[in-house]
């Protein structure tokens, strides 16, 4: 669920930068002055947006630059013409506006080893990586760094990323011009760690394709921007709803909230890719397979509560209160 309201940060934009057509920088500081909360690289800002209808909701942003002294958060925004109106929002925000969100959480935390990690970027996943080939040079630690987008002019961060040391490829939409994953994750090494973020298809391709090449799978860390990732074994499930008398079976290719919304029930949502807790609902029976980045731990621990946009089931069957 969404922090109270004693958790929450407001924010004052500092300042605003195009990046690309589509993406802007946003630099944030503390609304009533101070140090802002610390993070760690690959952590993500929960901002509250408001969409066309009036209805509040919340975006996850990745912070793109190691923690400084607590002094300001900077954020990339890319406009998703056919999103739900946050990202237009995000883009419609001047300096010194104010906005409210939740204190940095980091679900795709850098994991290093004995060996160089190999960090992939597609996109606008380029935004957790840089933080991170950031705070590695900072450190005088040795990485490997891929950046793969479209074209030059779709690549938000381009510079900084070749500053350090980023093999940049662009595809021109063709994805046999793009990033040639299997050689770039060739030698898995004990003590090596992989990760990943950008378009679903492109870190569902780098998670199997690791899988394949024999990197262990508490090696290969990945992040994306909608839905969820489908792994290994998912298999399919029935579920049945309380309030409207339905008993559905949800496929291992489809999410849960396209099985309930075909099936006419209309459940709330807003997000699809477990950031906000808008489409949270209770669970009566069955036991979930949680894949969201909202509920706590201790919220998924109980599984009395799942978020159906991207979670799952991890018994035959599920009854929710819906």
């Amino acid at each position: 669920m969404m922090a109270g309201d004693s958790e929450m940060l407001e924010l004052v934009v500092e300042a605003v930068r195009p990046l690309t057509s589509a993406i802007k920088a946003f630099v944030l500081r503390s609304a009533h002055g101070g140090a802002l909360p610390p993070y760690t690289p690959g952590a993500h800002l929960g901002v509250q947006v408001v969409q066309p209808n009036g209805r509040v909701g919340q975006r996850a942003y990745s912070l793109v630059a190691p923690h400084a002294e607590g002094c300001s958060y900077e954020v990339a925004v890319l406009h998703e013409p056919r999103g739900s109106g946050g990202s237009a929002w995000m883009h419609g925000l001047k300096p010194g506006a104010v906005v409210t969100a939740q204190p940095p959480r980091n679900d795709f935390a850098l994991r290093t080893g004995s060996v160089p990690p190999l960090l992939i970027a597609g996109g606008i996943g380029i935004t957790p990586l840089l933080c991170m080939a950031r705070a590695l040079a900072a450190e005088g630690r040795a990485f490997d760094f891929f950046y793969a987008t479209r074209s030059v002019g779709d690549a938000a961060y381009l510079e900084e990323a070749r500053a350090l040391g980023a093999t940049i490829v662009h595809d021109g939409g063709d994805p046999a011009r793009g990033l040639d994953l299997r050689a770039a994750l060739s030698a898995p090494q004990p003590g090596r760690h992989l990760q990943v973020c950008g378009p679903k298809g492109m870190v569902q391709a780098a998670v199997n394709l690791a899988r394949d090449l024999g990197w262990p799978d508490d090696h290969v860390h990945c992040e994306l921007f909608a839905g969820a990732l489908e792994q290994e074994g998912d298999v399919p499930f029935e579920v049945r709803t309380l309030r409207s008398g339905k008993t559905l079976t949800v496929s291992a290719h489809q999410s849960l909230l396209d099985v309930l919304i075909a099936a006419g029930v209309d459940p709330l949502y807003d997000c699809r890719q477990g950031d906000c807790g808008v489409c949270a609902v209770a669970v009566e029976e069955g036991v979930p397979d949680h894949r969201d980045h909202n509920l706590s731990a201790r919220e998924k621990a109980e599984g009395r509560t799942i978020c159906i946009c991207v979670s799952r089931a991890k018994t035959s069957h599920l009854v929710l209160d819906i």
